[in-house]
């Protein structure tokens, strides 16, 4: 670190928002994703920016409780699939993201979804093959990466435009 005091060295560092997201299917192993309304070609899995005070998991259970009505436990935090990097665009700044596994949802917790109109549209719960049709490339990408992650216990790492 230079010799400037902390403040004025942090103001050097870039600045990026983060957010946490959280990967559900059904028993069968096919992806749950939400319709964005704020651009309706937009799949997406329940998640969102951190807010202050937040660590990635609050963030990922308060967002998935305000977009679907399902609680997740505090604890055990579940585990990581995909850490995310997607660079500055449309005057957003750089974003680092997290993908944690919520497991499989049964009929009953599908049925109960309350999505948050404000938010999203419609929920679909489709086989990978599917998503492969409807998906635009990165967020394909991201979600064949978390089904990989899943499978082979090991988390991965993406750099989306």
């Amino acid at each position: 670190m230079p010799d400037l005091p902390l403040a004025d060295h942090l103001r050097t560092l870039p600045h990026g928002v983060l957010f946490a997201a959280v990967h559900f299917t059904d028993a069968d192993g096919n992806p749950l994703l939400l319709k964005s309304v704020y651009d309706p070609e937009v799949w997406q899995f329940a998640g969102g920016n951190l807010e202050f005070g937040d660590d990635p998991w609050q963030a990922a259970r308060r967002e998935v409780l305000e977009e679907t009505g399902l609680t997740l436990p505090e604890h055990p935090v579940p585990p990581l699939l995909a850490l995310l990097f997607v660079g500055p665009s449309g005057g957003w700044p750089f974003k680092i993201g997290v993908v944690f596994d919520g497991g499989p949802l049964d009929a009953a917790q599908l049925a109960g979804l309350r999505l948050d109109p404000a938010e999203h549209t419609e929920f679909a719960v489709r086989p990978l093959a599917a998503w492969r049709q409807e998906l635009r490339p990165a967020r394909l990408a991201l979600v064949e990466a978390v089904a990989e992650a899943r499978r082979t216990g090991r988390a991965a790492y993406l750099q989306l435009p």
